[in-house]
């Protein structure tokens, strides 16, 4: 039954605002009343309230945040065409359109309104406190990892509403200013450097009996339970008595040291693969034979099966081995590498690692990491010194250092400065030091008095200290503490209009966008003359920017929150069902879709390779698992992709698969959800509250397929509306299982093993419009037809993450224009990035 257009209507929906003019109102109730009372007061009016949505008693003050988030929902139903139902009669496209406009224009200067009474006080995220670091003082040892994390909103944790601060966060901000300060501040002469070598093989006790010298030092040397063979230690494998490892052992002074030890592989083929696995194989056939010698025939059988097995399964298609190397200080251990040793043993390498050690006990080990999947063929001997596989050959290590390549270091000058070095009059020098200190950590000029007050700190503390260097730190310390420095503060705009962000503004908020880190000296001159703001200027500078490698961590923290790459390995493809999921897999699915992203934006190519391309960008153990010959390597780089390998664009990619299965096996929701929101910028909405798991004891549900599973999940009325759009975006990709592999079966087998019986992949689908399509590749050209939606929502991910808040109904024209923008210039990642830099939301406050 149609709403009439009784008193409590328009009271209701048409009451105003204080801020809102008649002219507003009159033009919102001569379109919004007629298209509501035709089209969606029967379930959301008097009678019903589908939802828990009533739209004739919704409010108009959309300052207010409960009724904007009803009308927003409104509008963005009318736009995806999610309502009226389909069962329901249409409206045409010109009247959705109009009343969705209208709709959100008011939502817009609402917003608009409220927006400019609010000052930008964003703090720096952990990744950017880090950088930040590096790039003022000139010390890396990222001392944020013992921060609290940040939390998150409109999918990144750089919002600024957001960013909360406590007092323990205060506590722990001027406790890792003392570390940095401690750090990159010397005195006195150079420190005496230590070039301490191991030869494993020294070790010829074992147990930890053997004890080496060293400066004075009796330092435990253990080559573990490993062979040794022409003067190499021989690491077969991993376990807890193979690791090679010094320790007991104290630096004489903190500091960067080089760890370095030369090793080489051994990488067996296929043939010694199946060689070394016979004996095995055979003594446990005679083995069976013998308790039961009238079954011979199907020992003999079931040998030639196994055999089999190493004679095709990919995962004896090695690589070479891989060292993983631990230090522990204080008795507390951190990986500090992971890496390929692919030299022969004809011609062994050095390999190095750089490493900061304190004056705390301590040790290193190297361990063999190459992991080969352990089944139900080679579970028995997987760890045999007789069954081939890769193999580590250690030489000898050496730990060197402290290293400087100078002295002072370049953190001591950069902070010090000559100032300080020249030993003039210590007011004057700390003066100085923290003028040029300060304008830098600040991001801006100073303003009066700023100077004075650290200087007051400096001078009351002087007498106290032993040195011009331990004084220096407390006021220095201090403006690491600071908010000016702790915060990327832009002064509030007027109420009536925006307010052009200044030069220096302008300069952190481009460098905190790319670099994730303050601005470099070109920035900062440029905007000391003024001349960042021009648009030539400005758009050169980002040029710049985007080509210089700091702009990984543009990558690594727009990319890797936007597509979920920080889920990767929290809730893991299960071993016994994944067994070719390893922790090298685990991090080079992340680097690949890293590398992917990076690829399209530092080459310039067309932002709808996101969605479809014709390369990957992987390394060796990558090609391995895709099956993709000729790649040789750790080191991610670009392969065209074979005939006949279903990889290419963010859909194909392991690391997105992973986090969208649940560990034991796909999930096509997950997946649809991930589509929908991430690529088309359409979020479905939370699920329906208490509908639960589908039911254990439906007949059957132990041998359904997944797209059986769901079927029965979508009969029940509550469920079907959202999953009918959200289930075959998912099932489209169940091609892909839940480590990434691509599959033409789902396997019901032994711990997920696909037998010849097993129903093959239905990956048939259609979109939302009821487009229909089949696999991937289908998913593919109906994500290409739909394009703009893509890119819409590329550019509001990317406009969201460089202005450190959240997009509102006001910010949509702008996001449409860099589309635009971008379109015409070749749908480029590159243009867009540029269009953004140079728009109003982002050069003004």
């Amino acid at each position: 039954m149609l709403f009439t257009r009784s008193s409590a209507f328009l009271s209701g929906l048409f009451a105003l605002a204080s801020h809102v003019s008649a002219e507003s109102m009159d033009a919102f109730a001569e379109t919004a009343r007629p298209f509501l009372e035709q089209h969606c007061l029967s379930c959301h009016g008097p009678d019903k309230q589908k939802g828990k949505l009533r739209l004739d008693t919704l409010g108009r003050d959309f300052t207010d945040p409960l009724v904007a988030e009803k009308w927003t929902e409104v509008v963005n139903a009318m736009n995806a065409r999610d309502m009226p139902p389909e069962d329901e009669p249409q409206p045409t496209d010109e009247a959705a359109g109009k009343f969705a406009d209208l709709l959100a224009a008011e939502l817009g200067r609402a917003e608009i309104a409220k927006r400019s009474t609010r000052v930008v006080l964003r703090r720096m995220n952990r990744a950017e406190y880090d950088n930040t670091i590096r790039d003022l003082v000139g010390v890396d040892f990222h001392p944020a990892d013992k921060f609290p994390e940040d939390p998150p909103a409109g999918g990144f944790d750089n919002i600024g509403q957001a960013l909360t601060m406590s007092p323990m966060q205060v506590e722990l901000y001027y406790a890792a200013a003392r570390q940095i300060l401690d750090r990159a501040l010397v005195e006195g002469e150079q420190p005496a450097a230590i070039k301490w070598r191991f030869e494993p093989e020294d070790d010829t006790e074992g147990g930890d009996r053997t004890r080496v010298k060293r400066d004075g030092q009796n330092i435990i040397l253990n080559r573990g339970e490993n062979p040794v063979e022409n003067g190499f230690t021989v690491v077969h494998h991993e376990a807890w008595n193979k690791g090679i490892n010094f320790r007991d052992f104290t630096v004489p002074t903190a500091g960067e040291y080089i760890l370095r030890f030369r090793a080489a592989g051994r990488i067996p083929g296929r043939a010694e693969v199946v060689k070394s696995a016979r004996p095995f194989l055979d003594r446990q056939r005679q083995e069976e034979d013998a308790r039961n010698p009238g079954r011979s025939a199907d020992y003999q059988r079931s040998m030639n099966e196994q055999m089999r097995h190493f004679e095709t399964a990919r995962t004896y298609d090695y690589g070479p081995p891989r060292v993983k190397i631990t230090q522990a200080l204080g008795g507390t251990p951190r990986t500090i590498a992971e890496m390929d040793v692919p030299a022969p043993e004809s011609a062994p390498a050095v390999y190095e690692v750089r490493v900061h050690f304190s004056t705390e006990n301590a040790s290193i080990v190297l361990e063999q990491a190459y992991e080969v999947t352990r089944s139900l063929e080679n579970w028995q001997f997987i760890g045999k010194d007789e069954f081939a596989r890769p193999t580590l050959l250690v030489d000898w290590l050496e730990l060197e250092g402290p290293i400087h390549a100078s002295w002072p270091p370049p953190s001591h000058r950069r902070v010090l400065a000559d100032a300080a070095l020249e030993k003039k009059d210590e007011l004057a020098s700390a003066r100085a030091v923290l003028t040029r200190f300060m304008t830098r950590a600040y991001r801006r000029p100073l303003r009066p008095g700023e100077v004075e007050a650290k200087l007051a700190l400096f001078e009351k503390l002087r007498p106290e200290k032993p040195s011009f260097v331990e004084a220096i730190k407390v006021p220095l310390a201090a403006v690491l503490a600071s908010p000016h420095f702790l915060y990327l503060v832009e002064p509030e705009a007027p109420a009536d209009a925006p307010r052009a962000l200044d030069a220096f503004e302008l300069a952190s908020r481009l460098s905190y966008f790319l670099w994730s880190s303050m601005p470099d000296d070109e920035l900062f001159r440029l905007a000391a003359d003024g001349r960042l703001l021009e648009s030539p200027v400005l758009r050169a500078q980002a040029t710049r920017m985007i080509a210089d490698p700091k702009s990984e961590a543009f990558v690594k923290n727009f990319a890797g929150q936007w597509l979920g790459l920080r889920k990767v390995g929290t809730n893991p493809p299960a071993k016994n069902l994944y067994p070719e999921y390893d922790r090298h897999l685990e991090l080079s699915i992340v680097r690949e879709t890293e590398a992917f992203f990076a690829e399209v934006l530092r080459h310039d190519l067309d932002a709808r390779n996101l969605i479809k391309s014709n390369f990957v960008t992987i390394n060796e153990r990558l090609a391995r698992f895709y099956g993709i010959p000729g790649v040789k390597g750790d080191a991610m780089r670009r392969v065209p992709v074979p005939a006949g390998v279903n990889r290419g664009g963010l859909v194909t990619q392991a690391s997105i698969q992973s986090i969208t299965s649940n560990g034991t096996r796909t999930s096509p929701v997950v997946r649809g959800t991930w589509v929908l929101k991430t690529l088309l910028g359409s979020d479905p909405g939370l699920p329906v509250a208490n509908v639960g798991e589908i039911a254990s004891k439906v007949p059957g549900i132990d041998k359904a397929t997944v797209r059986q599973r769901l079927a029965i999940h979508r009969e029940a009325a509550s469920c079907a509306r959202c999953h009918d759009k959200i289930d075959p975006l998912g099932l489209a990709l169940e091609n892909f299982d839940a480590a990434g592999q691509w599959r033409d079966r789902e396997g019901h087998g032994y711990e997920g093993r696909i037998e010849p019986n097993d129903p093959l992949i239905d990956a048939s689908a259609k979109m939302p419009d009821g487009a229909e399509f089949v696999g991937v590749a289908g998913l593919q050209e109906q994500l290409l037809k739909k394009d703009d939606l893509f890119l819409n929502s590329l550019a509001s991910q990317l406009y969201t993450y460089a202005l450190g808040r959240e997009l509102g109904f006001s910010d949509r024209p702008t996001v449409k224009s860099s589309v635009t923008a971008m379109k015409r210039d070749g749908h480029r990642l590159r243009a867009l990035l540029l269009d953004i830099v140079q728009s109003d939301l982002f050069t003004t406050k």
